[in-house]
């Protein structure tokens, strides 16, 4: 029986734990993290798919359209069974506010709908708005996914370690293969200078009566967005790079939120607010997916990547896990993997 360790508990790392025990026959998979479930970064995003033009780099335009296309068949096919509701998974409409016309965004044709605004919906907001889109897409909500990816992984016979890695002297050397899905932490753990953080503000509120969603954009880090779940609102949000500090950030800031959004949904200014919450997005020039090998406490251990996604981890998290499974599989086989002998240790 082959033994896999995935490193993080994440979005990225649940999933794929869980896609490693589904495609590898016969195998003992292992999750190791210090955090899990409400407090990974994960737990705190709106989780909506939405089309885009910033998508995250990856080597071309078919690889990330092949991830985003895997993840929503996968999050589609939940929303239509039984668990869809526990999972957290819900299709939602709603709209995109544009202050000038734009480029069509990249990957609308994988949501169930989407269209340009009539003149007679834009009329119905504020002077600013002068073009838009109306969609229909999924949300997934984090705080409900994540524990039913964990029940699915541990029904499965999946083991959870609490430990926390921050050398690669930390990572246990009795495993056939390693799953990196650390994330930020890739940038200590791995040595890899590329990662860095994207901290971000977000509120949720209690609004049962908002039905449909809002995103109107303003400019880098300050746009302004409305997503409704099951069980509260998602008020946002900011992009702010470099920025690792979680706890001394400035309150202000969800004031500031909450005024952006009230000038397009005016009754959000006196939702109660249910939890204001701060997370460091784990960014990278190039999403990372792909294998090596590493000398670990003087042992050659075959690690499989899948990091570097960014404010897009729900959005591409199933496709990278599929494909980081091929790679374990690749790994198991004895397949070729780029040599990686240096270290900071």
């Amino acid at each position: 029986m082959a033994n896999v360790a995935v490193l993080g508990a994440g979005a990225v790392g649940l999933s794929t734990a869980l896609c490693v025990q589904q495609g590898v026959p016969g195998v003992r998979v292992t999750v190791i993290a210090d955090k899990f479930t409400v407090d990974t970064t994960s737990d705190g995003a709106a989780g909506i798919i939405a089309p885009m033009h910033d998508l995250v780099r990856t080597k071309t335009y078919e690889e990330i359209r092949k991830y985003i296309e895997d993840s929503f068949a996968w999050y589609d096919s939940l929303c239509k069974s039984a668990e869809g509701p526990e999972a957290g998974i819900q299709r939602i409409s709603g709209y995109d506010l544009l202050p000038e016309r734009e480029q069509l965004p990249l990957l609308r044709d994988i949501l169930y709908q989407f269209r340009e605004l009539t003149e007679k919906e834009l009329d119905s907001f504020p002077d600013d708005v002068r073009y838009g889109w109306f969609y229909t897409t999924l949300m997934v909500e984090c705080r409900r996914y994540l524990p039913w990816l964990m029940r699915r992984f541990r029904d499965n016979g999946g083991m959870l370690i609490t430990k926390y890695i921050n050398a690669l002297n930390d990572i246990p050397c009795d495993y056939d293969v390693v799953v990196n899905c650390l994330g930020l932490g890739s940038r200590e753990v791995f040595n890899d200078p590329e990662t860095y953080p994207i901290r971000g503000h977000v509120l949720r509120v209690k609004a049962p009566w908002m039905k449909h969603f809002m995103r109107v954009a303003r400019g880098p880090g300050t746009e302004a967005y409305v997503f409704p779940g099951q069980d509260n609102v998602v008020l946002g949000g900011t992009y702010e790079k470099n920025e690792y500090d979680t706890q001394n950030y400035k309150t202000e800031i969800f004031d500031q939120i909450v005024d952006r959004v009230a000038k397009y949904v005016p009754g959000m200014k006196y939702a109660p607010i249910e939890r204001r919450w701060v997370g460091l997005r784990p960014c990278r020039s190039e999403l990372r997916v792909e294998k090596e090998s590493y000398n670990i406490n003087g042992q050659t251990i075959k690690v499989v990547h899948n990091y570097g996604h960014g404010h897009q981890g729900i959005l591409l998290s199933w496709g990278t896990a599929l494909r980081a499974t091929e790679l374990v599989k690749e790994c198991l086989s004895g397949g070729s993997h780029r040599q990686h002998t240096k270290s900071k240790l």
